[in-house]
């Protein structure tokens, strides 16, 4: 993560690392274990990069470990969840966490879900990009899960780094509609919004 509040020219949205799939457990109860989960990750994260950028600063080895904690900001940990806008009897929670340090340009986020009354036994995908991307289609797999037997299953999200600023937005794949409903928003930054089914992700809403 590029701490220092750059922004990468090349990419809105990069990848740093998978999470593996977990079994799906009670939808309440999981929610929360995610918003902590993703929590701790993120500020594991943001933490090392810290550290690195300490490192390649050049300051003396010798110095006490509290005065260069006293002298590193800490990141700033932003977690919301949001109730997942789908079709076809599907519902759910989507966990937005992101992680910064204070006045970067750059964050780490990651976005998870727990669903029910989905296809029992099937891959579902929170898919979705960047506002700025000009396809149609969702390029970026934000999180991904196997359902139970009773439709229900969580999807893990992964970590990624992209602009406090951009907007980006996600819907869930496979979906009964053409053009199903989701959120969007500024992930890394913990903002989203739902957009309705059959309107453009990135669009206003009405």
């Amino acid at each position: 993560m590029a701490a220092d509040g750059t922004r990468d020219t090349d990419a809105d949205v990069i990848t740093s690392g998978r999470e593996p799939r977990r079994r799906p457990g009670r939808p309440g109860r999981l929610v929360w274990l995610l918003v902590v989960a993703e929590t701790v990750v993120l500020a594991v994260s943001v933490g090392f990069a810290l550290h690195e950028r300490t490192e390649s600063a050049g300051l003396p080895r010798g110095r006490p470990p509290a005065a260069s904690a006293a002298s590193s900001p800490m990141p700033e940990l932003t977690s919301v969840a949001l109730r997942l806008p789908a079709a076809g009897g599907v519902s759910g929670t989507v966990v937005i966490t992101a992680a910064a340090l204070p006045g970067a340009g750059l964050a780490q986020f990651t976005v998870s879900a727990v669903i029910t009354g989905a296809t029992p036994d099937t891959f579902y995908d929170l898919i979705g990009d960047d506002c700025s991307t000009v396809g149609p289609l969702g390029d970026h797999v934000w999180a991904t899960g196997f359902t139970s037997a009773a439709g229900s299953g969580d999807l893990t999200g992964y970590s990624w780094t992209g602009a406090v600023t951009d907007y980006y937005w996600l819907a869930l794949d496979p979906s009964p509609v053409g053009r199903p409903p989701g959120l969007h928003g500024q992930f890394a930054d913990g903002q989203a919004a739902p957009f309705p089914a059959g309107q453009a992700p990135c669009a206003p809403s009405p």
